[in-house]
Formats: structure tokens, C-alpha cells, sequence
């Protein structure tokens, strides 16, 4: 029996050191840190690689190094033996939109509806599957009809998405009304939201952010306030701080209220938005005319990864040149 018990220890020993293995590459998935992620999967053993659940993940890894047409073949491939696994079909999903940015305009349409067929799949086999949901009403907002895009469709994923996930799904259904100028009935369905979840950043920030399309900045001003201040975690409350000094830039007005709320992101923004926190704070050190620390920021602003930031700092130091003379 004392052997047994032993044996039994042994194991169990096994399955949770196996277990937090396999999290650990998941997390670092899930911060988008390839290296990480590569050295913790090459960690596991072949059983746990060749289990479906590390067979998803090394699916992912491809997604994380950016080969999304690798990832889809993959995911293809592997749906055709586990059709009915969520994240299989999830996945195949992801890699599918990702190429239907990416394809020419003859491959688009075909990975559309793939993305579409992988997705519904998805919310079949996992009805309260968040992620796939907000997926698919981004979809069928901006999608055009020709490749599937239905705004009819993604407010029947807001209302189902508000089962789960109640204040998200206000806050998507309200995104539903506001693209589709019903402008009255968003309001209404924040107001209403608001009601019931009086302290709700999400609801707070989606209001917020279609005052910052009207361009009514007191409004969308006051509301990210509240956004921050109720925010769920450091990343939406990032968020929110990250929107207050745009409104700033945008609007032209308290540009001291942006500052310190950039200067609050800063240490709550991860790698891929830092450079956009900073640039935003350059921005409006010279509305200030502070040479000095707008030239400090500018030279921290890691443009290595995106061509579109890379041409708006190039405007930025043009202007600071112009500035000191």
C-alpha cells in the first residue's frame, strides 16, 4: 500500500510539473515573446508535444513568429483529424484572417470564408468562447458583403457574447449600433449598461472612443477618467490613460492633463504600444515648445517594428529642428 501511495505521489508529481510546463509556454504566448515561448515548448517532453494540446501550441509558435500562412496549412491539417477541438478550429480561424489581410486580392475572399467556417465552428463547440465572438463581430463589421462581412450577424454575436460576458457585451453591441448609425439606440444600450454595471471601464471606454469619432473631446475626456479609474487591470487601464493624452493631442486643448496621463501609461504599456505612448507624449511636449524633453522622448521611440511610426517621427524631428532654429 506504502508503494502504491508512493507511486501515485510519483505521478501526480509529474502531471502538475507538466502541466505548469505547458502554461508556461502559453504564457509566453500570450505576451506575443517568441524566444520565450520556442524555449519553453522545446522544453517539454515528445508525449506532451505530440498531445493535441502541444500540438495547438506549436501552432501557435508560428503565429507568434509571424508565418501565417505556415500557420494555416498547419491548423488546416490538423482540423481535418480534430474537428471538433476548439482551439484546432480557433486557430485555423486566427491564421485564416490574418491571411485574408495579407493575400492578394484573389486569395482573400477564399480565406474569408474559410476564417468564417473555423470560427462559427468555434462558437458551436464553445458558445461562451469570448475571443472567437469579439473575432467574428470584428469580422462582420468591417468585412465587406462580398467576403462575408454582416452586420446583421455581428449583433447576434454581441447579444450572444452579452451571455457570458455582459459588460462586453454592451459595450459590442453598442459598437454594433454606432457603425451602423444607430446612434441613438448605442447610447441607449451604454445608458442602459451603465445602469446595471455602474463602475464598468469597458462600457466607460467604448463610449469614450465613439466621442473620439464624433470628436467631442469634454466628453470623451470625462468618460476615459472613468475608464482608467475602473479599468479591470493595468492593460485596459493603459488603455484609457494612453486615449487621454490622444484626445489631448487630437483636440489641441489640456495638453498638462495628457502629459500626466501619458506619463502614467508609460510603465503599463508593453513593448508593442510603448513606442506609441512615447510618441504621443512627444507630440505634445512641442505643442509646449519643451525642446529639450520632446528631444529625450523622441530618441526612446523604437520604430524597428512599424513603417507607419517609423514616417511619423520622422515628422516629428522635423518639426523639433524647426523648433530649435
Amino acid at each position: 500500500m506504502k508503494n502504491k501511495l508512493m507511486v501515485l505521489a510519483f505521478l501526480a508529481s509529474i502531471s502538475a510539473t507538466s502541466y505548469a510546463d505547458v502554461k508556461a509556454v502559453q504564457a509566453a504566448l500570450d505576451v506575443d515573446d517568441a524566444v520565450l515561448a520556442e524555449t519553453e515548448f522545446n522544453a517539454l517532453s515528445a508525449a506532451e508535444k505530440n498531445d493535441i494540446s502541444g500540438q495547438v501550441l506549436k501552432g501557435q509558435l508560428l503565429l507568434v513568429n509571424d508565418e501565417p500562412e505556415d500557420a494555416f496549412d498547419y491548423f488546416e491539417a490538423l482540423q481535418e483529424k480534430h474537428e471538433d477541438n476548439v482551439d484546432v478550429n480557433y486557430y485555423l480561424g486566427v491564421s485564416a484572417v490574418i491571411m485574408a489581410q495579407k493575400a492578394s486580392i484573389f486569395s482573400k475572399l477564399s480565406y474569408a470564408k474559410d476564417f468564417i467556417k473555423a470560427m462559427e465552428r468555434t462558437v458551436v463547440l464553445k458558445p461562451d468562447h469570448q475571443d472567437a465572438l469579439n473575432t467574428l463581430i470584428g469580422f462582420h463589421l468591417n468585412a465587406p458583403g462580398i467576403a462575408g462581412g454582416d452586420s446583421d450577424k455581428a449583433l447576434v454575436y454581441a447579444k450572444q457574447l452579452q451571455q457570458y460576458d455582459a459588460e462586453q457585451g454592451y459595450s459590442q453591441i453598442a459598437n454594433v449600433y454606432w457603425q451602423t448609425e444607430k446612434a441613438e439606440l448605442a447610447q441607449q444600450t451604454i445608458t442602459d449598461g451603465l445602469v446595471k454595471y455602474p463602475e464598468s471601464g469597458t462600457l466607460y471606454f467604448a463610449r469614450a472612443m465613439a466621442s473620439i469619432t464624433a470628436e467631442t473631446w469634454e466628453q470623451a475626456r470625462a468618460d476615459l477618467i472613468f475608464a482608467a479609474k475602473y479599468a479591470k487591470d493595468d492593460e485596459k487601464k493603459g488603455e484609457a490613460l494612453y486615449q487621454q493624452g490622444k484626445v489631448s493631442v487630437k483636440s489641441g486643448a489640456e495638453a498638462e492633463l495628457g502629459i500626466d496621463a501619458l506619463t502614467q501609461a508609460l510603465p503599463l504599456a508593453g513593448e508593442r504600444y510603448l513606442p506609441w505612448v512615447n510618441y504621443r507624449l512627444a507630440q505634445l511636449y512641442l505643442t509646449q515648445k519643451d525642446q529639450i524633453k520632446a528631444n529625450e522622448v523622441i530618441a526612446k521611440i523604437d520604430v524597428s517594428e512599424d513603417d507607419d511610426l517609423e514616417d511619423k517621427v520622422k515628422k516629428l524631428k522635423k518639426e523639433l529642428k524647426k523648433l530649435m532654429g
